[in-house]
């Protein structure tokens, strides 16, 4: 008999395989990290049966977990939580051996599994867990975290259930990572100081290398803008000659900052984009709609009436 048709509580085959396709384009697409748990455990619902769950990211700067998310009969918890694993034995034999670990009935099996003469319940505290599954989240050999659902009913989970979770645990594991990386370079990112340029009392002169990407063009428009209520500045120079690429990203950024800029009364206008790099946007049939342009900074302070 094969695991599939050996499963109590397995969806219609087809739906569970559209399931876990949806749950893996949704869960690989870089999102805040909450975010990208609170996808996993709704995505999860498609396909497993489970009343509680958590996922757990492992911090090897300080060889410790972190519980990044839990939700419990749909009471969320986001506030990150750092602690030992070694206090927990389940967890350390899952770090240990890199397989899943399922107990038909937690508070009757783990005492004789691990030695454990008392076992805490996990959310509801009038409640105990009974059917519970955790899977190591692996990126090849790298251990990246936990992923657990429980029930507080009683031998819920199956061979069936084990494969269902193991076979998005790899994709669980990548987009926890993504989404780490993610938020690492954002923090990093919003800690860039960027350039502005005061020219006169008129004009502030905003150089765009590197600060056009999607990380960092709200910053740009808040920096600017509270740049301009500091010094009451009337015109804005946007710097475009370090740009070496502009996509749609780019476009949008720019178009937003403008209109932010109009609408606190000030102008502005983009100076210095190179040659080549107007081509490439003619040829892809872009076109920099009501945004005012110059050729090079002398150009644009002419255009200004400046001299």
């Amino acid at each position: 008999m094969s695991v599939y048709e050996g499963s109590r509580h397995h969806q219609p085959v087809a739906q569970t395989i559209v399931a876990i396709h949806e749950l893996i384009r949704a869960i690989l697409l870089p999102r805040d990290l909450a975010d990208v748990c609170r996808t996993i455990f709704q995505q999860l619902h498609n396909v497993l049966q489970f009343d509680a769950g958590f996922i757990e990211h492992y911090q090897p700067k300080t060889d410790t977990m972190q519980t990044i998310y839990s939700i419990d009969e749909g009471i969320e918890k986001t506030e990150p939580y750092t602690w030992d694993y070694r206090r927990s034995k389940v967890v350390a034999w899952i770090i240990a051996n890199r397989q899943l670990i399922r107990f038909d009935d937690l508070h009757e099996d783990l005492s004789k599994r691990f030695s454990i003469e008392n076992t805490r319940s996990f959310g509801q505290t009038e409640k105990r867990s009974r059917a519970w599954m955790s899977v190591p989240l692996l990126i090849g050999d790298d251990f990246i975290g936990v992923l657990n659902i429980q029930s507080y009913q009683a031998a819920l989970y199956g061979e069936f259930e084990e494969a269902l979770l193991t076979t998005v645990a790899s994709s669980v594991a990548l987009a926890l990572d993504n989404a780490q990386v993610l938020a690492e370079l954002e923090l990093e990112v919003s800690e860039l100081d960027i350039p502005r340029i005061p020219l006169s009392d008129d004009v502030l002169i905003v150089p765009l290398i590197g600060v056009l990407d999607r990380l960092r063009w709200e910053n740009l428009t808040q920096t600017i803008l509270e740049t301009l209520r500091e010094r009451g500045n009337e015109h804005v120079l946007l710097d475009g000659s370090g740009l070496l690429t502009f996509d749609p990203d780019a476009i949008q950024a720019i178009s937003t900052i403008v209109k932010a800029i109009e609408l606190i009364g000030a102008k502005s206008m983009l100076i210095g984009l190179r040659p080549s790099l107007i081509e490439g946007l003619i040829r892809a049939g872009i076109h920099l709609k009501n945004i005012r342009t110059a050729r090079d900074l002398p150009m644009g302070l002419a255009m200004l009436g400046i001299r």
